[in-house]
């Protein structure tokens, strides 16, 4: 019987590849593979390509982000006055939310801060047995010549024996609280800006007639007519911002004083409205429609203190 012929392994050596890659159909003979690179006019080119499109897109990046800004800042406001009124109900007590626009031209460690334009600060204190350290001041007689509590109450609001912090302060650059309520530019009977009326009273952006009787100083414990004269000043004196107060069942007021001398005005409103728009710094783009733009309207229902946005 014969044994099976031998296979033998056929292994080609570096000359046998060598040869084969010579011999390849896709390369003539002799030939040398080149290398291709970028010339330093097309290098030019993609970087003026790149720098063009950067040009483009970064005034509309910014215009994004301000817009994601003001969005942030809108439910933030909205949330910190959410936050006011479930700490309210929840520890059965009356519960301050003080609101002021103060000058962004001085930084944020400037003391004492003034009112001006492009940044808002926001306090929440709360009264510590759950009562209301003022109500002995508030005389409802219409009589036209009540004391104001922007005087009489300044050393109980102010001096924060009666109250203890509920948050930390809070600040927003670059937002201005403006009167939407106004004739100019009207509110709008239709869209998404179509919202209640507000009495003047509670609308925060009106400076001149909302005046909150309930002064306070932050930090809490620097009283408004005493020494040191506190950093922020909630609601000292007309044009200041206002105080609005959250009592245990989750109703919002402001006890305004109807002039500088009164008479007081406690009671709980339909509505009362902060509204904002974005600025840059202390300057303000006047509004011409709360149709179109950059705004935003914040009410709380006086009964419920339920919070709601309208934006354009």
């Amino acid at each position: 019987m014969k044994a099976p012929p031998k296979v033998q392994s056929v292994r080609p050596d570096r000359m046998g590849l060598r040869s084969l890659a010579m011999t390849s159909p896709s390369l003539p003979p002799g030939h040398k593979p080149c290398r291709h690179g970028f010339t330093l006019v097309e290098l030019l080119v993609v970087v003026g390509v790149i720098v063009l499109m950067m040009t483009l897109a970064v005034p509309a990046f910014n215009s994004i982000r301000g817009g994601t800004d003001f969005t942030s800042v809108t439910y933030d406001l909205s949330g910190v006055l959410d936050q006011a009124r479930a700490y309210a109900m929840s520890n059965n007590t009356f519960v301050l939310v003080g609101i002021m626009e103060v000058n962004s031209s001085a930084g944020t460690n400037a003391n004492p801060q003034v009112s001006g334009t492009g940044r808002i600060a926001v306090a929440v204190i709360a009264s510590k047995d759950g009562t209301r350290p003022y109500q002995s001041l508030i005389d409802n007689s219409h009589d036209g010549n009540t004391p104001s509590l922007l005087t009489a109450g300044a050393n109980v609001t102010g001096s924060g024996a009666a109250f203890t912090p509920v948050t930390k302060l809070y600040t927003f650059s670059n937002v201005h609280i403006v009167d939407l309520q106004t004739d100019d530019p009207p509110v709008p009977a239709a869209g998404n800006m179509a919202r209640p009326t507000v009495a003047q009273y509670y609308d925060i952006g009106n400076t001149t007639q909302c005046i909150s009787a309930t002064p306070f100083g932050w930090p809490l414990g620097t009283a408004i007519k005493g020494t040191p004269i506190p950093q922020y000043s909630f609601a000292a004196q007309v044009g200041q911002g206002a105080v609005i107060e959250f009592d245990p069942q989750g109703s919002a007021r402001i006890i305004t004083a109807q002039g500088n001398n009164g008479p007081l005005l406690d009671a709980i409103p339909q509505q009362i409205e902060l509204a904002i728009e974005p600025c840059r710094g202390t300057s303000v783009t006047p509004l011409t429609s709360q149709a179109v733009g950059q705004m935003a309207a914040i009410q709380i229902d006086g009964m419920s203190g339920a919070v709601r946005i309208y934006r354009p």
